[in-house]
């Protein structure tokens, strides 16, 4: 069974659950009963996380009321079906939050019955919290990068992901062009305003992030094996990708420290004695020419002293900006 799932990366926040049952909230509002099983179809989880969803659901004091054995489920009381959970106006606000932030992306794999979902838990709250969440949200907004791109293959790439299938797709990269190979999604994940699909890819036969408005074209490939087992939280937490991996050394100073181009890349760095700090992380060595090109942008706030390879990456994307903005002399 591959373990599949949708990340949302707001600093160290996963939105998936948050969003989860936020959706759940108000699907078991439309359903006079409904098992776990019903449910954790629908929502793409596994019976056990479905349960421990309607607990947390319970326990935010909606009233499910359970009934065991055949024909049984989960139903609302007589005249509950407009729920009022027992949401602190902190916890409403994180919820709404969370949600808004995801709504940000121009595409999302959700069907667009989500987009009131946000309405809907206003009008389940009471009055008093619903007064005092509007009085927050004049001093709280999630903001983030508002990209312009389609990504028409985003449900195909989490469907395959959720039954654990192969796909053959036509991918436009920026190092290779148009290729075609085969792949194996694990799931998606969210970050700076795009969507990536983490995959096992073939061609290059290690995981690897591939972003979702690339994809030309997916059809289901058979007669391949599944590779071992990966879950999206487990990706995020360990080195992307497998393979060679370097060692690099910088030096930075206090703005470059503080820049959120490097701790996005490197999380947080810690500061020297004088004003800057010093950056030591590992990074894919398949990844060389990505991480010049960011390290690039950076300018004079970094200065990579290892490794020699890194160097010479940057020094060749330094000399194309300058050859681009040569003018022939008159």
């Amino acid at each position: 069974m591959v373990t599949a799932s949708v990340t949302y990366l707001g600093g160290s926040k996963i939105f998936s659950r948050t969003a989860r049952l936020l959706e759940l909230l108000i699907r078991v509002q439309t359903k006079p009963r409904f098992t776990a099983a019903e449910l954790a179809e629908e929502f793409g989880v596994s019976r056990r996380t479905m349960l421990r969803d309607l607990g947390a659901l319970s326990a935010m004091g909606v009233p499910l009321r359970s009934t065991p054995g055949p024909g049984g489920g989960y139903s609302l009381p007589r005249g509950g079906r407009r729920l009022s959970p027992s949401l602190t106006v902190d916890e409403a606000l994180a919820l709404i939050a969370s949600y808004e932030a995801l709504l940000r992306y121009p595409v999302h794999p959700f069907s667009t019955q989500s987009l009131s979902a946000v309405t809907k838990l206003r009008a389940a709250l009471p009055n008093d919290v619903v007064a005092q969440l509007d009085r927050l949200r004049r001093h709280v907004f999630v903001g983030g990068p508002v990209r312009d791109y389609e990504a028409p293959l985003l449900g195909e790439l989490l469907s395959a992901a959720l039954e654990g299938a192969h796909l053959k797709v036509t991918y436009d990269s920026i190092e290779s062009g148009v290729t075609e190979r085969v792949i194996f999604p694990y799931g998606l994940y969210a970050s700076q305003g795009y969507w990536y699909c983490v995959c096992f890819d073939s061609r290059r036969e290690m995981n690897v992030p591939m972003r979702a408005d690339r994809f030309l074209s997916v059809e289901r490939a058979e007669g391949f094996e599944p590779p071992p087992e990966l879950s999206i939280q487990g990706w995020m937490g360990t080195a992307r990708g497998v393979g060679e991996r370097i060692r690099v050394r910088a030096k930075v100073t206090e703005r470059g420290r503080k820049s959120f181009e490097l701790a996005s890349l490197f999380g947080t760095i810690a500061p020297d004695e004088g004003n800057g700090g010093t950056l030591e992380a590992e990074i894919p060595h398949s990844e060389m020419d990505y991480y010049a090109s960011r390290l690039l942008s950076v300018g004079t706030d970094i200065f990579v002293d290892y490794p020699p390879e890194l160097v010479e990456a940057i020094q060749n994307k330094a000399r194309e900006v300058i050859r681009l903005y040569e003018t022939e002399p008159v």
